[in-house]
């Protein structure tokens, strides 16, 4: 009688192994992407913003506004453009009515709101109390209120000189201001 050695693992098949991306996949795709475009950030050519938000809320095709969510501390969001492939992902879907949509507003808090612009310049938001921001081609919500759904933020891309420009603010000189009565009065 000879022995045999018996591995249970070796013929044991994980459930999970395949087809795991497959699953993933088909789990993203069934998420609904929206674009969301803000004309005056597309003019200044703002690249990212550093928002902090009280409040979240979006407005039907008859102008009416839904509040989605309201944040007892502030919430802190830095939406990005398309081109850094960032977005922001809605576990469920909104809680809002049937219906068409056609702009989410966010409300902005007190402080911590800046914009970054596409030649690397920040600046500080300070009397703006919210920011509208346009759906592309709209959001029509019907009985599939469990959809998951995908925000991306238009912005203009920060152009190359923008990654350079502190390096070579290094190697320029310090202007100093010297006036006309600089030096001309006696010690």
């Amino acid at each position: 009688m000879s022995k045999y050695t018996y591995y249970p693992t070796m013929f044991h098949t994980n459930p999970f192994a395949y087809n795991w991306t497959e699953i993933l996949e088909a789990h993203e795709m069934n998420a609904k992407e929206l674009i969301l475009k803000n004309t005056q950030a597309t003019q200044l050519g703002v690249a990212e913003m550093f928002l902090s938000i009280s409040k979240f809320s979006a407005f039907d095709i008859h102008g009416n506004e839904h509040f989605i969510k309201e944040f007892p501390k502030q919430a802190e969001l830095n939406p990005k453009g398309m081109h850094t492939e960032f977005f922001i992902k809605i576990k469920s879907m909104l809680e809002l009515e049937e219906g068409g949509y056609t702009t989410f507003r966010f409300y902005l808090g007190k402080n911590g709101n800046r914009l970054s612009y596409k030649d690397g310049r920040s600046e500080t938001i300070t009397d703006v109390k919210y920011l509208d921001f346009e759906i592309k081609n709209g959001l029509r919500i019907s009985g599939d209120k469990n959809r998951e759904v995908v925000l991306r933020f238009d912005f203009t891309p920060f152009t190359l000189g923008s990654y350079f420009r502190p390096i070579l603010n290094l190697f320029k000189r310090s202007k100093t201001f010297t006036g006309k009565l600089a030096g001309s009065l006696g010690s």
